[in-house]
């Protein structure tokens, strides 16, 4: 464990962060750093504000009612109120998150107005689905800087930390795709989304039902926006995707192909050599002996 994370941790959770910004207080219930090293599991809960959670280093299993996603260094989610979530280890790098916990409230001079756009920024994430994103927009360098801020405690610390606060949360959503209109991932096209989800989720066993759930379309909605883009329907999509997966562990990991066939949700190690030899012309095991002979050939 970093020990000086956790000193800058345990002082910026002592603070008392409050904002009086466009018509809302936002109150900061907390700003931490979570460590984790093993396997470890923080059981099913939900909080009544919001949380942000910055993957700094590792990463993390995260199971929701709608979804479940792996979420690596680089990239966040958010919780909302009343969004229930696990969380659990994944991998054997461990984890360093940089958590954010936050209430909105609305003065009562602000109640009949609805056009700022801390309104329409608290509208976006009450709607923003529990899904990883990538920081596009640096937010984990604004979250460390906090965390300086609060391990050095120079002249104005606490001051710094609080107009970091704001900084952090709009560059959150910002690389949620909030724009002026607040339309939650402009930009993305629904292919996009539907690519984002099954990269996110490819060792579970992923349905076109799961899809479906996921982009609040019907499955023929879905199997529409697949074949128009891929030119196949989605069930051959997911497979494609999680033999490009095997590939990748054939050449990357020491893992056996009983393994990576578990790991990506095939039924048997058969039924996994069977897939990938009608799909890549050659079975996973001769694909990886060629792979060693060329590597060979390469270093010689």
């Amino acid at each position: 464990m970093d020990t000086e994370l956790n000193k800058a941790s345990r002082r910026l959770s002592e603070l008392t962060i409050s904002i009086d910004l466009c018509g809302f207080l936002i109150d900061i219930q907390w700003m931490r750093v979570m460590q984790k090293t093993g396997r470890w599991n923080i059981p099913r809960h939900a909080h009544s504000s919001f949380e942000f959670h910055f993957i700094a280093r590792g990463g993390c299993m995260v199971e929701t009612d709608e979804r479940s996603f792996i979420v690596g260094p680089g990239s966040f989610y958010l919780t909302g109120p009343g969004a229930y979530h696990q969380q659990s280890s994944h991998g054997e790098d461990g984890l360093v998150e940089y958590s954010l916990d936050c209430t909105f409230h609305a003065r009562k001079e602000n109640q009949l107005s609805c056009n700022t756009e801390l309104d329409r920024l608290h509208a976006f994430l009450l709607k923003a689905p529990c899904m990883p994103v990538k920081d596009t927009t640096g937010i984990i360098p604004l979250y460390e800087q906090a965390l300086t801020e609060a391990l050095e405690r120079k002249a104005g610390w606490a001051i710094a930390i609080h107009s970091l606060v704001p900084a952090i949360i709009i560059s959150a959503a910002r690389s949620m795709g909030f724009s002026y209109n607040g339309n939650p991932f402009k930009g993305k096209s629904r292919m996009e989304m539907i690519g984002d989800f099954v990269e996110d989720n490819i060792f579970h066993q992923i349905s076109p039902a799961d899809i479906a759930t996921f982009m609040n379309l019907s499955e023929k909605q879905v199997s529409r926006i697949v074949f128009a883009s891929e030119g196949f329907p989605t069930k051959r999509y997911i497979t494609f995707a999680k033999i490009e997966q095997a590939k990748k562990m054939l050449e990357d990991s020491s893992n056996s192909l009983s393994e990576i066939a578990t790991l990506l949700g095939f039924a048997t190690t058969s039924y996994f050599n069977a897939v990938f030899k009608k799909i890549e012309g050659t079975s996973p095991g001769a694909y990886r002996e060629q792979l060693r002979a060329d590597s060979d050939i390469h270093h010689t």
